[in-house]
This record gives structure tokens, C-alpha cells and sequence, in this order.
């Protein structure tokens, strides 16, 4: 094999000159060379390394409303002990839990919150990265924070236990996961001496148990892994504002000089997962889901120092190809396959990386995998037949040039990742940090040759994931995740013995020249932008019966780039759940046949999208605007005769219904959110539903509905980028003559409504389909009933703000509830606005839902008590978020699109709500949570829970909800998530009555002990509830407080509730046992109304 070991590592000493900061007069070293950006790019850099080495870039943003920072270390799971797998992991949980300096364990996320940031954490094969985006005044204390972690972490004791909790949440999330198990089962054909192989996560077991088996502390371990492994020679810091270089080196150059050099502590990895022992497998494994895929792993060598020229590009763009002649097109014409995929992993990491093709196949291509593999190497023969083409690498660097020229303007979170995916590669020069975004290098013809030397059948895994496997026995078990999989070699026919079909190589040859390549990339750019006026909404050109047409032309970013977007109105059905099927069908049969009809198009950097929405077909174009109408008129051209291909549609059909099959094992958490989705809209459907009906759904139906789709419709067109309104007008006529269609009336359109829920608290409970799944889950839904209100969406913001970090503080970090703890919310279109809370967790959802009640009755002395100071920033950032310019054409056409689609051409809305922010009192934002969230004080109060049960967790029946108050109930269950499997709900009421009239729970004990004595280990399970802060006691204290105050929640309209078959609960709630039939008694919102009268700039 070929190596390029030989080429050396970038040079970081030349042209890095000694400089002071301005007021501290610290030592720093600053590059002084020329860092290449694009030419679009106004934002300024520097380059900084410390006296400590530790590499730092600072951006200055002037236009930044929020300020980011990440700090990378380029230490990841590798470096994990085999005795700690997941201490990496375990490290990033527990290093933002305080320092010296900022003792208290959530000071950081409190800074964070008050300031309207966020922050997160990962870790990855090869660096941990820390991050954090945050209103700019605030910067340089979160940077201060954010440095002692690194400095004088406290990894406070009393953490740990919360910690590996969260850890093993994490863990446990994944377990049903699909695209997480593909992740890892790779490791089980891996050389298990190469880090490559290890579980990277970590788990209670294998942290804390691990420690338990070793007589070692773990937190002592954990010292030693940031002592032996954290030095600021492996660390990168990337600072994003709008303060200026000088500020932003100050506090670089002060606050993260003191972190410790202990030089380069990377581990070495000592030869590739797959060697020689390690080829020539095939890796067969069985997938939750219906999921079918063939992938070929080949291994390479260190290829970093290629970034610039890299003959991947040249590769991975033919090999992903899906028009004639390309791979993807012959297997899908043989019913093999649905998609191709190419890349390369563990790009940035070192040492070692892998080139993967990954085949998502059919059941057919699964059974006839030696055909796809087969395929994939006579197209690389073929390449290497052929030998590198000039005209062929020209076209793609024609784009890579041109998006280079063009560039668009990444927000502070994007450039920060940018540069972070590049920064750790010891092979990027230093003038090209922001690599990524660079030009690609000259052709060098012998470097894809050298290359093409790799991806031979003799330097091979292949690996094949199906729910089950024909005629092979999977016996083994992957360890953490219970993957049953089998290895074995591979036949000779797939690896030395390989010979090219000569019927099959005949199918398989090199693209023509793509027709789609702009030609034009000319904008006009007035001599001084700042004097153009920027319009703040689109302009409407042309309304008639049958068309609307916006147009917004581009005079902020001048570049030549454009996106025009049609909705294409269904009419009204009585079986609008068959029309849902019919239209989603299609518009994925025809998104993919598109796809590989136009397919030059997408290589020219023109996206396509063909989507269903729940009264409309969508049919968008994006990308360089020279052929963009073009490109939409030859897509619309295609959809008006299409003639659907049998194979084709039994593909795409049976892919849908995979994907069906393959959502009852999403996690508790979306199976909660898609019945939420499914109770708010007239015509949302759950998926269930959609299933049925697409199973009956034949060829002819879907050839009928799309013969017919353009017959009478109404379109709505908008046109943004470098344009003129010539171009727009232009094509709405071509667009319209080619569709020839008679227009449909406004009243014959289907019309999308959300419910509007009366005042009540409802409750919806459902077993998850998997039962294998050990989380459950719950959506609280609290509707604030205040429509398109402004000022009252302004203080819904505000408490959600607000909110979030107490929430996730107290019910995540403390109570250890589970991995997932968010608050969500949404200004609904026509709804009333909701605030969304969500847990997912292995404690019972009533539980849950009675720790949420529990929160938001405390809340309001969070308010009440709120700083002023603090409320004055909150509305500080939401304005300028709310004010924020867009970044490039594409956000500014989605940002209009958004009231044109719906009809309400509101288009500044947000402007609206910022003039109104400064009239924002606590006192307002009181009375707003009084009004609509807080159940003691809301006479409206509206709320429905959608709680999933786990297998694992004993779902209360319809009598034990009507009999029982919620909280004896989740005192059961939390008394038998302890291990006493024999408590009944009698007996949990027997044990609230007592304690409730002795006001002590130390009745709560005996009585369990008394009642558990049938159970194994009695002790240990004693000793696990008699902790105070133990849910079993939290329980217990809530269901007291139930039982005392006697509360019930209010609601309206019972007889409809009753008919409907919902049953009212000692508490006030109501039990939805149906769904459709709960929305059948609730209200509808009216019709969109729109905030202004449409008038046409032209009526000819």
C-alpha cells in the first residue's frame, strides 16, 4: 500500500511574533501572516498561541447579537482506561460543575441562562468540546468561567453520583437506537486491542462499578485522567463577538494562560482497528427497526495532510452519483437500493481513518448483497480504467470556487464549529484554520491514482444490517447494547478472487458534462452598499385567481445566489386522511425521482426539495440563481408528465412503510411529541393512522393523484436573490403555461386549523409500542391562550427564558430525572401560544407529571424574586435577537416565506414585538404566569400530558385512575421502581391516609418493610428509599400534599367531555382514552386572518 506518512506537520513557529496584550502587558505569540478567508467574508481574525501553548482564535463579528466560545481538547474516548470505559465522557459531565473560583455547581449554567445563552458539552473519539453561545455583554465573565474549569476544576464529591446518573440516562436513551447501535457494533469487528474497539460512553457499570470491583475511587481516578491528559498543548480555544481583537486577546491571554503545559498528552494509537486480522470479514447484525444497509469499510492511512488537495472530493463525488451510468442507477433499477452514501470518518481525529460506502438497500438488495458489492467495485475498476479526470475535477472545483467566492455568513455557533473541525489536524497550516471553507487545490491526477490503490476488495469490511439475516445464525451479542451479530469472511468472489461481470461494467461509465454549471455569477453591487435602503418585506408583483408571486430582491449580500419556493394548494376531500397518504407518497416517489432525473443540477449546487404539507405540495429550488429558474421550470416540466416506474414506486412504498415500522421504536420521547402533533391540528395525523392507508395504496392511485395535482390548484410563488422582478414575473408565466391548470377558489382549499383547548387539565396515556424501550416519557402542554397578542408573546418569551435553567437545574441536574429535561415553546399559527415541558425518564410519567405541578407552583417566587438587572439583560438579548440581521439570502427567503405560506404576511412580527419589549414589568411577567401557567391562580388553566409508559412501569388502568388520586399512584410506582414488586395501589393509599393524619413518614417505612418481606435483600433495598431526596419519599411528601388540599383542577363543557368517553379524575383532571374523539370536542381556531390587504404592484 501507498503511504504519504512522509509529508510533515504544518509549521506553527514561523511568522508567530512575540507581542504584550494592551492592559495586562501578559506574553502572548500572534501569527502575522495572511489567514485566507473568503473574499465575502467581512469579519476580522486573529491567530494567537500562549506562552503555555494553548491556541486561541479570536473573530470579531460586528454584527454579532450574540457572542459563542468553545474550547476543544483534543482528548477524547481514546485516551479512556480499559479499567473506566466512558471516564472521558464521566469528565466532561463533571468538569462544569464548579471551580475554585465559581464554587456554586451551577453558577456556569445559571450565568449562561441569565444571559440568554446556552451551553453544551461533547465528547468524541478524539477531543471533548466544550461551548457556549451568550449575549456579548456577558462575554467576558462566561469566558472567565469557562478558563477555571480548565484551571481549578472542583469536581465536587457530592456530584458524582448525579453524574454517572446522567451518564448512564445518556446511555440507556440510546439503547433502541438504531443509528447508535450502527455506531457501535463497527467496534465488535474491530482489533479489540485498538481504542477504536472500546464503548466510548461509559455506564454505571462500567464507572462506578468498575471502581466498587477495584477498591479505587472514582473520583480520584478522575483527578488522574485530567491531570495525566488535560494540557493546554492539546487545547484550542475559539472566541466569536463583536468586541474587538484587542478586547477579545485581552481576555484570552489573561484568563487561559494559567492553564496548565504538560506537553503534547495525546495517546498514541499503534496501528489500524482493521489490520490484515481484521479484513476480509463480512460483520451481519440485527437492527431494531426495518433497517437494510451494505456498507464496505476500507481502511486508510493518516490522510489529513490532504485537506487541500483531497482526492476524496474527486472519489466520493462519482461513487455518490444517481444518474445513468452511476452506481445508485443501476442498483435501483435492479431493486436493490434506495440511496448511496460516501464519506470518510475520523477525518480529523489521526492517525488512522476509514472510507466508507454505505448502500441503503432494499430487502431484495440484502438478499443479493454479493450483487451490490459487486457493483460498487466495477465502478471503481471502471475509474481506474478510465483514470483521473481533468474536465471532471475541473467542474467540481468551478463550485468549490464559486461557494468559496460567495461564501455565506455563518452565524457565531457555525464559524465556531468550522474552525473546530479543522484546528486539531497538525497538517493545516495556520493561514488555513478556517480550511473549510477554502478553494479546492490544483488537480493532482496521481494522488486519486495512489488512492484508488485502497479501495480494492482486499482492504475491506463489509458490514450488513437487517432486522433479521437469511440462512446466518447471529449468535454473538455486543456487550452494551446486545447487538446480536456474526462474523465470518468474506467469500472469495468478494475479496481475492474479485473478477468484473462484463454485462455489468457496461452499465456503469462516467457522467456527461453537467448542463447545470453556472455560467453567469455576475451580481450588481452598488459602489457603497450602506447607501441602498434594505427592504424589510418582499413585494407583491402579481395576484389573480390563480397565482400569487413575491418577489425580494437581493440588496444586502450582493452575491449570486437565489431561492424560489411554491406552495401548490390541494383541494378539499371528504377522506382527507387518504389524500394525506396519497400526497406523501408521491411527493417522496418524486423527490427521489427528481433527484436522479436532475441530478447534474445538485452537483451544480442547486437543491431540490418536494415535500408535503398538510394542505399544499411545496416545491423548492435553492443555489446559484444563473440556471435557478431553469432548474424549476424543467423540475415542474418532469412533475406534469411524470409517469411513475413499478419498481420504483414498490421501492419507495415499501421504504415509507419501513419507516412507519420503524417509528414505533423511537424513543418514549418522540412517541409522546407525535401524539401532541397528532391533538393539535384538524388535519395532523398520528402515524399509526397513515400506515394503514398507505398499504392499501396502489400505483394507479398515486399516477391519478399526480395526473391530476396541477389540474386545479392555486400557487403561491416567492422569488428572492439576485434577480430582477422581470425574472419572477417571467417565471410565474412560464410556470403557468406549462401547468396549464384552472385556478381553485379559496373556499374549495384545504385550510389547516389548530385547536384551540378549553380550559382544562387532560391527561393521555399510552403503553410505548416497543416494549423493549425502558424509558418513559411526558409532554406537558400548557396553552397560554393569548393568540397573535404581541405583548403578551413578549412575556411569554421572557418567562420561557426564564424558565428553562430552573427547570433543567432542578428536575435534570439535581433530581437526576433523566438524560432528556427541556422546556420547548411556539407561537402557534391561529393557536394560542403554548409553553411545552418534556422528561424522559425511567421514574413513571404520573410521577413526573406530579414533579412538573410540583415546579410550576414554586415558580412563581423564581419570578417574584427575579433581579431586576437580570430581566433587563433577558429583554436586552431577545431584542437583539428578535432584531438580528439575517445572514444570507436563503434565512432572509425562509424568514418571509414563513407568512406568505401561512397567510398572514405578517413579515414583522418580530420587529413589532422589540418596540414593545422595553414596557415589559415583573410585574406583568407575574401576572402573565398567574393568568395562564400556574395551576393555584389560573381560572383558564389549560394543559394536556402525554405520558408514555414503559413496559417496565405498570400503566394504571382507567379504574385506578378514577379511584386513586395521581399521586398515590406515582407513590406506587416509584415504591416498585425500588425493587417492592409487591405493593399494590391499596396499599400505597393505606400508606399516604396514615401518614397524612400522623404528620410523619416514618409510617412510610415500616410500612414498606412490613410489606416487603417476601422481596430478596431486603436491606439494600430499605437502605435505597430511606434517603430523603429518594423518589419513593419525594412521593410520598406530594401525594400528602394532594390528600390534604383536596385541589381540583378547573374545565369546561363536561357533558361533551363525558360523551366522548373521557372520565373525570378525583383531582379534576380528564382521562383521554381517544384522542380523535378529544378533539372532537374541542374548538377549532379560525381561518388565518392576514394583518394587511393584498395589493399587486402590477395588475396586467
Amino acid at each position: 500500500m501507498v503511504s504519504f506518512n512522509c509529508i510533515l506537520p504544518a509549521d506553527w513557529e514561523t511568522d508567530f511574533v512575540p507581542r504584550q496584550t494592551t492592559f495586562s502587558k501578559q506574553a502572548y505569540n500572534e501569527f502575522t501572516g495572511d489567514i485566507e478567508l473568503s473574499p465575502n467574508d467581512k469579519r476580522k481574525y486573529r491567530l494567537l498561541r500562549l506562552v503555555n501553548n494553548l491556541v486561541v482564535v479570536c473573530v470579531q463579528d460586528v454584527n454579532a447579537k450574540q457572542a459563542a466560545a468553545a474550547m476543544s481538547v483534543n482528548i477524547g474516548s481514546y485516551a479512556n482506561p480499559p479499567e473506566f470505559l466512558g471516564l472521558a465522557h464521566f469528565l466532561e459531565h463533571m468538569l462544569l460543575r464548579g471551580s475554585k473560583k465559581y464554587p456554586q455547581e451551577n453558577d456556569f449554567d445559571e450565568y449562561i441562562s441569565r444571559n440568554s445563552g446556552t451551553k453544551n458539552a461533547s465528547t468524541a473519539y478524539h477531543a471533548t468540546y466544550y461551548h457556549f453561545k451568550i449575549d456579548n455583554s456577558a462575554l467576558e465573565g462566561a469566558l472567565d468561567r469557562l478558563s477555571r474549569f480548565f484551571i481549578d476544576p472542583l469536581m465536587d464529591p457530592d456530584c458524582v453520583d448525579r453524574e454517572i446518573n446522567a451518564v448512564h440516562s445518556e446511555y440507556v436513551s440510546k439503547l433502541q437506537d438504531d443509528s447508535r447501535r450502527e455506531f457501535i457494533i463497527l467496534k465488535s469487528a474491530a482489533n479489540q486491542k485498538q481504542p477504536f474497539s472500546q464503548f466510548p460512553t461509559g455506564n454505571v457499570d462500567t464507572l462506578k462499578g468498575s471502581a466498587k470491583r477495584l477498591g479505587l475511587d472514582l473520583r480520584e481516578e478522575l483527578l488522574k485522567f485530567h491531570e495525566k491528559y488535560y494540557s493546554a498543548d492539546v487545547m484550542r480555544l475559539v472566541i466569536v463577538g463583536n468586541h474587538s481583537l484587542d478586547q477579545m486577546t485581552e481576555w484570552a491571554v489573561s484568563m487561559f494562560t494559567d492553564v496548565k503545559s504538560k506537553g503534547d498528552t495525546r495517546p498514541v494509537v499503534p496501528f489500524h482497528p482493521f489490520g490484515k486480522n481484521e479484513l476480509g470479514k463480512v460483520l451481519r447484525y440485527e437492527s431494531i427497526g426495518e433497517c437494510n444497509s451494505i456498507t464496505l469499510v476500507f481502511a486508510l492511512p493518516d490522510v489529513r495532510a490532504l485537506y487541500k488537495t483531497n482526492p476524496f472530493a474527486y472519489i466520493s463525488s462519482l461513487l455518490a452519483r444517481a444518474d445513468k451510468g452511476s452506481v445508485l442507477y443501476f442498483l435501483k433499477s435492479r431493486g436493490f437500493a434506495t440511496n448511496i452514501g460516501v464519506v470518510i470518518d475520523d477525518w480529523s481525529a489521526g492517525q488512522f481513518n476509514m472510507f466508507k460506502v454505505k448502500v441503503h438497500a432494499t430487502p431484495l438488495g440484502i438478499q443479493r448483497y454479493d450483487d451490490i458489492v459487486h457493483a460498487v467495485f466495477a465502478y471503481l475498476q471502471m475509474l481506474v480504467q478510465e483514470g483521473p479526470q481533468q474536465w471532471y475535477y475541473d467542474e467540481i472545483k468551478t463550485i468549490s470556487d464559486a461557494n468559496y467566492r460567495f461564501s455565506k455568513q455563518q452565524n457565531a455557533l457555525d464559524l465556531r464549529q468550522l474552525i473546530l473541525s479543522s484546528i486539531h489536524n497538525d497538517y493545516v497550516r495556520p493561514e488555513h484554520i478556517v480550511y473549510k471553507g477554502l478553494p479546492m487545490g490544483n488537480f493532482m491526477p496521481h494522488l486519486v491514482t495512489q488512492y484508488m490503490n485502497y479501495l480494492v476488495p482486499t482492504n475491506y469490511v463489509l458490514v450488513i444490517q437487517a432486522k433479521s439475516h437469511k440462512d446466518v445464525e447471529c449468535t454473538s451479542e455486543e456487550r452494551f447494547y446486545g447487538i446480536k451479530y456474526n462474523i465470518s469472511d468474506l467469500p472469495s468472489d468478494l475479496t481475492t478472487d474479485f473478477v468484473v461481470d462484463k454485462q455489468l461494467a457496461s452499465q456503469l461509465y462516467l457522467p456527461t458534462p453537467n448542463p447545470y454549471l453556472p455560467k453567469n455569477l455576475e451580481v450588481e453591487k452598488p459602489e457603497d452598499p450602506s447607501t441602498i435602503a434594505v427592504a424589510d418585506e418582499p413585494t407583491l408583483l402579481k395576484l389573480s385567481d390563480s397565482i400569487e408571486v413575491w418577489f425580494k430582491r437581493d440588496d444586502q449580500f450582493f452575491v449570486p445566489r437565489g431561492s424560489i419556493k411554491l406552495r401548490v394548494s390541494l383541494q378539499k376531500t371528504p377522506d382527507t386522511l387518504q389524500l394525506f397518504a396519497m400526497t406523501l407518497l408521491y411527493t417522496r416517489y418524486v423527490d427521489d425521482f427528481m433527484c436522479q432525473e436532475l441530478f447534474s443540477a445538485t452537483k451544480a449546487n442547486l437543491s431540490l426539495e418536494v415535500f408535503q404539507g398538510h394542505t399544499s405540495v411545496f416545491i423548492c429550488v435553492s443555489g446559484f440563481s444563473d440556471k435557478l429558474p431553469a432548474f424549476l421550470l424543467d423540475t415542474v416540466r418532469h412533475l406534469k408528465t411524470i409517469k411513475l416506474d413499478v419498481q420504483l414506486f414498490d421501492i419507495h412504498k415499501k421504504k415509507l412503510q419501513d419507516g412507519y415500522t420503524n417509528m414505533v421504536y423511537q424513543r418514549a420521547l418522540s412517541q409522546a411529541s407525535g401524539h401532541m402533533t397528532y391533538a393539535n391540528g384538524n388535519l395532523s395525523l398520528h402515524y399509526s393512522m397513515v400506515a394503514r392507508v398507505v398499504d392499501n395504496l396502489t400505483i394507479d392511485d398515486i399516477q391519478m393523484f399526480a395526473d391530476g395535482l396541477f389540474d386545479k390548484t392555486f400557487i403561491k410563488m416567492s422569488m428572492a436573490g439576485n434577480f430582477s422582478e422581470d425574472d419572477a414575473l417571467a417565471t410565474a408565466q412560464s410556470l403557468e403555461e406549462i401547468l396549464e391548470y384552472e385556478p381553485l377558489p379559496k373556499q374549495l382549499r384545504l385550510s389547516h386549523r389548530y385547536h384551540q383547548f378549553n380550559t382544562g387539565y387532560y391527561v393521555f396515556q399510552s403503553p410505548l409500542p416497543d416494549i423493549d424501550c425502558k424509558d418513559n416519557a411526558i409532554i406537558s402542554q400548557i396553552q397560554c391562550n393569548i393568540g397573535y397578542d404581541k405583548y403578551q408573546n413578549c412575556l411569554r418569551q421572557i418567562v420561557f427564558g426564564i424558565l428553562k435553567q430552573p427547570f433543567f437545574h432542578q428536575l435534570r441536574t439535581k433530581e437526576q430525572l433523566g438524560y432528556i429535561v427541556h422546556v420547548g415553546g411556539h407561537r402557534d399559527q391561529q393557536a394560542k401560544g403554548s409553553i411545552i415541558l418534556q422528561i424522559q425518564s425511567d421514574s413513571n410519567p404520573l410521577y413526573l407529571a406530579e414533579r412538573i405541578d410540583c415546579f410550576l407552583r414554586n415558580f412563581r417566587q423564581v419570578l417574584v424574586d427575579y433581579d431586576d438587572s437580570k430581566l433587563t439583560t433577558k429583554i436586552k438579548t431577545l431584542a437583539e435577537a428578535w432584531s438580528e440581521k439575517h445572514k444570507s439570502i436563503q434565512e432572509e427567503a425562509n424568514a418571509f416565506w414563513s407568512p406568505i405560506s401561512d397567510g398572514d404576511y405578517d413579515f414583522n412580527f418580530n420587529r413589532g414585538c422589540v418596540s414593545l419589549l422595553e414596557k415589559v414589568t415583573k410585574a406583568d411577567l407575574v401576572e402573565f404566569w398567574d393568568k395562564h401557567i400556574n395551576p393555584e391562580t389560573a381560572s383558564r388553566y389549560t394543559r394536556v400530558d402525554y405520558q408514555m409508559w414503559s413496559s417496565k412501569s405498570l400503566q394504571p388502568t382507567t379504574a385506578d385512575m378514577s379511584t386513586y388520586l395521581p399521586g398515590v399512584i406515582a407513590l406506587a410506582g416509584c415504591i416498585r421502581q425500588a425493587g417492592f414488586d409487591d405493593i399494590s395501589l391499596a396499599d400505597a393509599a393505606k400508606i399516604v391516609n396514615e401518614c397524612t393524619s400522623s404528620d410523619t413518614t416514618d409510617i412510610l417505612l415500616c410500612k414498606i418493610k412490613e410489606l416487603g418481606q417476601t422481596c430478596s435483600d431486603l436491606d439494600a433495598l430499605f437502605a435505597k428509599i430511606s434517603d430523603a431526596n429518594s423518589t419513593v419519599r419525594v412521593a410520598l411528601e406530594m401525594a400528602i400534599v394532594e390528600a390534604r388540599t383536596s385541589f381540583k383542577y378547573p374545565t369546561d363543557n363536561h357533558a361533551d367531555l363525558e360523551s366522548a368517553g373521557m372520565q373525570r379524575l378525583p383531582n379534576g383532571c380528564w382521562l383521554v382514552a381517544d384522542i380523535a374523539a378529544f378533539k372532537s370536542t374541542q374548538p377549532l381556531s379560525g381561518e388565518t386572518i392576514p394583518v394587511r390587504r393584498l395589493i399587486p404592484k402590477y395588475t396586467n
